[in-house]
């Protein structure tokens, strides 16, 4: 049923070897203070025109991950450092409140909003609509060092100010 009915059986796809070099710049890395896994999202790098495929690599990861470690729950970090308004997709966004609130509620641990540009308030409050009040609760929004109250400072990425150098490297 759901989103996984839509895409005829997600563990089906195989996105384990030769992934899409645009599909990357969503990843699992790490873990957070209490042994979470981590998911990191830099949406920059996002490409609109593959957001169907994006939608499969997304609900393959949680899939395929959750069969692995089906009782653990994840959190999940948005870099968006350097995110402009122009690069927002609200199509994908709805698609993944859906897929943590609707599908997959119990895997959600939090979700880390890392670095948000100030001009990106107004799509905030369009999303925040969307979710329920428990929901909006497990949204964190955080600047630079803010992070490390989130994330222990060994696990966070380059691309939030850590020490990891692990990052998307656009092509």
């Amino acid at each position: 049923s759901g989103i996984n009915a839509e895409y005829g059986g997600i563990r089906e796809l195989d996105y384990s070897k030769d992934v899409p070099h645009y599909l990357t710049s969503t990843y699992f890395r790490n873990q957070d203070g209490e042994g979470s896994d981590i998911l990191w999202v830099e949406p920059k790098y996002f490409d609109k025109s593959k957001r169907d495929e994006a939608r499969h690599y997304l609900n393959w990861l949680i899939e395929t991950r959750r069969g692995a470690a089906e009782s653990s729950r994840i959190t999940i970090v948005i870099a968006l450092e350097g995110v402009s308004v122009s690069d927002v997709d609200i199509e994908f966004i709805k698609y993944f409140i859906n897929l943590f609130m609707y599908y997959s509620p119990y895997v959600m641990k939090k979700l880390v909003v890392h670095n948000m540009h100030w001009l990106l308030n107004g799509i905030w409050k369009v999303v925040s609509v969307m979710l329920s009040e428990g929901a909006r609760k497990l949204v964190l929004f955080v600047s630079n060092d803010g992070i490390y109250k989130e994330i222990p400072k060994d696990s966070v990425l380059a691309c939030c100010g850590g020490p990891d150098p692990h990052s998307f490297e656009p092509k």
